[in-house]
């Protein structure tokens, strides 16, 4: 890779004629992109789908806007189930880190929960929960949740 990064630096400094700082900065920066651009990628890929990814937008959207009334609720009349915290573990079952790691992301973003760590081996997420919580209830939404990305994120097959 260093080579022919080093070729691909020469010729951009031939093909403007000049050794100067504004071209040695800018093929730098044209030579990283290019071979960030075109380098051989390993593991799967995903595409992604329209109407699914504007299905999970939308019940991202949904869950903000329920999580934060809760979380105001919690605040503004606190008690005791409501302002408990507990840490849920959850094993997601889709068996892709890259959806995991969305899920994690967007269970982050959901006021009153926050992800602490998703195990890469096991796929297991551990999240940070305020308020009483069913774990069979809270478990079924992260897997809703971990279906509907999986559905938004078709992993490509390399042939």
């Amino acid at each position: 890779m260093i080579p022919r990064s080093l070729v691909l630096f020469v010729f951009w400094i031939a093909l403007w004629g000049e050794f100067s700082v504004a071209n040695v900065v800018s093929g730098v920066v044209s030579v990283g992109l290019v071979t960030w651009l075109f380098a051989e990628r390993t593991g799967p890929t995903y595409s992604l789908r329209p109407w699914a990814a504007v299905q999970l937008l939308l019940f991202v959207a949904w869950s903000l806007v329920t999580s934060s009334v809760r979380v105001a609720i919690a605040v503004l009349v606190p008690s005791h189930a409501r302002t408990v915290a507990t840490v849920q573990k959850v094993r997601l079952e889709r068996g892709s880190v890259f959806v995991g790691s969305i899920v994690a992301n967007a269970i982050t973003l959901t006021p009153g929960t926050m992800t602490l760590a998703l195990e890469p081996a096991t796929l297991e997420l551990s999240v940070h929960v305020l308020g009483e919580v069913s774990h069979e209830k809270f478990t079924a939404d992260v897997l809703d949740l971990e279906r509907r990305v999986a559905a938004a994120f078709k992993e490509k097959v390399r042939q």
